[in-house]
């Protein structure tokens, strides 16, 4: 059974790669972790900023992204992105995020280790039916930045945000550097 369910995540995982769905620089983390016998990623986020447009606070349904990246940011780039909205405009640093099938529990607390051992210390067991790890940092940062249009934060008070999304976002990026390194070791 184990064997079947990787093999249709592991399908699934080479389509999205090849439809350029999964972040680049998550990809060789996600393919080492998947050349263990024992697990297979099932979804997966490299780390980002974002400037979302919300209607209603914690409304990530009818959220609107005005910018995402995938990496550090310059505050022009955001700026111009909070420029855009029009109800409640937030900036958000999302720390990186893997959901990791495994083969059994004991290659679940392996994982787990590897993983919290590197510093991604919001690393836990989610789900028994495939026992799944979700492997997260705690690096994180979630501001509104304006209402309707108009800046609730001062010009200098949103750079000093946007330095402290991309520091945030760096240091959860060496934590994945660190994961794949250890994850490597153990190959």
């Amino acid at each position: 059974m184990w064997f079947d369910f990787k093999r249709r995540k592991l399908e699934g995982y080479i389509k999205a790669k090849e439809r350029g769905e999964v972040d680049e620089d998550i990809i060789p983390l996600l393919d080492l972790i998947n050349s263990f016998e024992c697990y297979v990623t099932l979804s997966s986020c490299s780390g980002r900023i974002a400037v979302m447009d919300m209607p209603e606070f914690g409304d990530k349904v009818e959220s609107v992204f005005l910018g995402k990246w995938h990496r550090c940011v310059s505050f022009e780039e955001v700026f111009e992105a909070v420029k855009l909205g029009k109800q409640t405009t937030w900036l958000i640093m999302f720390p990186p995020i893997i959901h990791v099938a495994c083969r059994d529990l004991e290659s679940a607390e392996r994982l787990m280790k590897v993983a919290n051992n590197s510093g991604l210390r919001r690393s836990g067991l989610i789900s028994l039916r495939h026992n799944v790890v979700e492997i997260n940092a705690l690096e994180r940062l979630e501001a509104p930045v304006a209402v309707k249009g108009r800046l609730v934060v001062g010009i200098e008070g949103l750079r000093v945000m946007v330095d402290f999304a991309n520091k945030k976002l760096e240091r959860s990026k060496d934590k994945l550097r660190r994961f794949y390194d250890s994850l490597r070791e153990l190959r």
